[in-house]
């Protein structure tokens, strides 16, 4: 049986949570102390994901980059995909906050979407 640990970051209290695994078989989680605990540790240790954040070029603005985040969270195996993707993009402005940049990047049902209006 394969041990892993980490940290909670749902709440301030940092729970030292460890999990047991029999292949990629979730056998056992302990060290929690709450039911969303349990439940983060359950999604990071079986299914990671997190909110992309990056930037995208803009032409003919006096801003170079615009930000864009993740409308939902990307598989973290997917992220470095996901930021050479974005590495291709070239926008025009003007450019409205939470306008879409990229629709489901990667097949991932996350759109990258605008952080910021950019304007004329």
């Amino acid at each position: 049986m394969v041990e892993k640990k980490l940290i909670c970051v749902i709440c301030p209290v940092g729970c030292e949570i460890k999990a047991s695994f029999e292949g990629e078989d979730l056998k056992e989680i302990e060290g929690f102390r709450c039911a969303q605990g349990e439940e983060y540790a359950r999604e990071e240790f079986t299914s990671p994901s997190r909110i992309l954040t990056a930037t995208v070029q803009v032409n003919n603005s006096r801003v170079a980059q615009l930000p864009v985040r993740s409308n939902q969270p990307l598989p973290r195996e997917k992220l470095e995909e996901a930021m050479l993707e974005l590495a291709r993009v070239s926008l025009e402005i003007p450019i409205k906050e939470g306008q879409v940049i990229i629709k489901d990047i990667l097949g991932t049902g996350s759109d990258m979407v605008a952080s910021r209006n950019l304007e004329k």
